[in-house]
Formats: structure tokens, C-alpha cells, sequence
């Protein structure tokens, strides 16, 4: 199933919060959130991702709960990504992943807010073939896909980008809210403390 609001709506956060978190409550068996921010810190208009990375990084570094991957600094991109999941089954087997990303759409789906209920299908809009990502995911839609050329995407604001993805860190943060009271207790071996670290890659 997939959800779409425009990021300038009022109603954004709390439909695609809201949406996202009883996706969560429809199978309640993780111990943790992962949240991975695909894309690069070298084109604005692939920086949408990392831009929400650096946000919640902000608000959830060493949280417990939420563990965060790619930051404008350490952005997730085609070269580590796949590194990069493997770290992630590796180290969070039991998280619930949440995968953020840009996209390219229709003219009049500029500015859309896309959640999908299966995973991310990272560079499908640049005909790349990267593996897939997330329990669920978010896509910003960011410019006109039939007139893919670097001159079009380098016209891209960065201004727009900034505030999408400020909508999009709102979102998650309530998101993650309502649902860290909700994951399953993770088990622990021994006297081993918690692992409060929360890393990016």
C-alpha cells in the first residue's frame, strides 16, 4: 500500500506519521528502530536523504532505540550501500528498517511525499540496480523523471530539498515516539549492557 500527501500540507506529519506507525503495530516484533538515509552529499538534488540523516541525528544520537544510518558527513550511497546493509543484519537482525530516499515522478507529483509498504528500491530512477532496503519506505519526489539530464537536476533548490526534508524528520520523530514504547524487549546475555550507540556509515 502506498500513502501520498504534498509536503506543504498541514496534515503531512500526522497522516504519514500516523500511517507509518500502525504499520509498525500491524506486526510488532522488533527490539529496534533502524532508520537509513539513502543518497549523497555531492548533488542537491541526491542530498534529500543524507539532509534527513543529519536532522534526526540531531535528536537521536546514542539513543538506545533508534539507530541511524547516512548523514550529510556520512552519507549511504550506491558504493556502500551494500556494505552498509550488511552491517545492518549484521548488528540489528531484530530492527524494524525504515529506508529514506528521492525520487523522480511525474511533473505534478513534485513536492509528494510517497510511503510504500515494502522496501526501497534505491536508483530505480536512474535505471541502477541496488538491493533493496527497509520494512517500509519514504520517497520524496523531488523532480520530473522523463527529463532526466544532470543540467535538470542541477536546477533542483536546495531550499525545496531543506524543506522536505525537514517535514520528513517531523514525521519520523513522532513516528519513532509512538512506536519505541511499543518494540520488543531485547534480550540480554548475561550481565552485557545495552548497546546505546548509534552509528552511521
Amino acid at each position: 500500500m502506498m500513502r501520498h500527501i504534498h509536503y506543504l500540507d498541514k496534515k503531512s506529519v500526522a497522516y504519514l506519521s500516523e500511517a507509518l506507525t500502525n504499520h509498525y503495530l500491524s506486526k510488532p516484533a522488533y527490539t529496534e528502530i533502524v532508520i537509513i538515509c539513502v543518497g549523497t552529499n555531492r548533488y542537491t538534488w541526491d542530498s534529500l536523504g543524507p539532509m534527513v540523516g543529519s536532522r534526526l541525528s540531531e535528536r537521536f544520537e546514542g539513543h538506545r532505540h533508534v539507530h541511524l544510518y547516512g548523514t550529510l558527513e556520512k552519507p549511504v550511497h550506491a558504493l556502500n550501500l551494500q556494505k552498509t546493509i550488511a552491517h545492518i543484519a549484521k548488528s540489528h537482525n531484530k530492527a524494524y528498517t525504515i529506508a529514506v530516499d528521492a525520487a523522480l515522478g511525474q511533473f505534478y507529483k513534485i513536492g509528494t511525499l510517497q510511503l510504500v509498504e515494502e522496501p526501497l528500491q534505491p536508483g530505480v530512477s536512474l535505471n541502477k540496480e541496488l538491493p533493496p532496503i527497509g520494512h517500509i519506505h519514504l520517497k520524496g519526489i523531488i523532480n520530473n523523471h522523463s527529463l532526466l539530464n544532470h543540467k535538470v537536476m542541477e536546477h533542483t533548490s536546495l531550499t525545496f530539498i531543506d524543506e522536505m526534508s525537514a517535514v520528513i524528520s517531523r514525521l519520523l520523530v513522532k513516528s519513532c515516539q509512538d512506536i519505541i514504547p511499543q518494540l520488543m524487549p531485547a534480550p540480554q546475555l548475561g550481565n552485557e549492557a545495552p548497546n546505546h550507540l548509534s552509528s552511521a556509515t
